[in-house]
């Protein structure tokens, strides 16, 4: 997609591109990542820097949050049927985003030369674990469940299980390596 979105912007002639990749990317890391995801988004930023005639800008947002959000809310809405909540990668640290700083850092660059081929991480002001922000989600959804942390070998059966089940994928193996990583 990168590359399609590079593309045309060199065919109708636009010179600014404001790229959102993901916090955990290094620079080259297309081979050294733990997920196919991580992987993916340093190959779009690699194209996106090897773009001549742009001026662009990379934003590497931590998980972002806010009201209808992808993440916080799954594990909210989980917690209102399941009793327990047996968590995979529990350790994992994020330090999530508000989506409204993530549109205002997007609106403070589009203009802001100096921000021309620079790369920002974006994150919010507090480190936590997968296992305080589900319980976080729980408590501010009023279904708080007990959080049972699974050993490696079990998340990664989790993973494998949830990714194969009927419905919108809740989990994936892809996502389970990613955590591997800080975000």
């Amino acid at each position: 997609l990168p590359a399609r979105i590079v593309s045309a912007c060199a065919q109708a002639g636009v010179r600014r591109l404001l790229h959102m990749s993901a916090l955990g990317v290094q620079a080259g890391g297309e081979q050294s990542l733990p997920s196919m995801y991580l992987r993916s988004k340093a190959a779009g930023e690699r194209t996106v820097r090897e773009a001549r005639a742009l001026d662009w800008t990379i934003f590497r947002p931590s998980v972002v949050f806010g009201p209808h959000d992808a993440f916080l809310n799954l594990f909210a809405g989980l917690q209102a049927w399941l009793p327990l909540m047996a968590l995979a990668r529990a350790h994992a640290r994020f330090q999530p985003v508000f989506v409204s700083d993530v549109a205002q850092a997007f609106a403070n660059a589009l203009d802001a030369r100096s921000t021309f081929d620079g790369c920002y991480e974006l994150a919010g002001p507090e480190v936590f674990t997968l296992r305080e922000l589900v319980a976080l989600a729980g408590q501010y959804s009023g279904h708080r469940r007990p959080i049972l942390a699974l050993p490696d070998a079990l998340g990664r059966l989790q993973a494998a299980a949830l990714e194969f089940a009927p419905g919108p994928t809740l989990m994936s193996r892809d996502n389970f390596d990613s955590m591997a990583i800080d975000n």
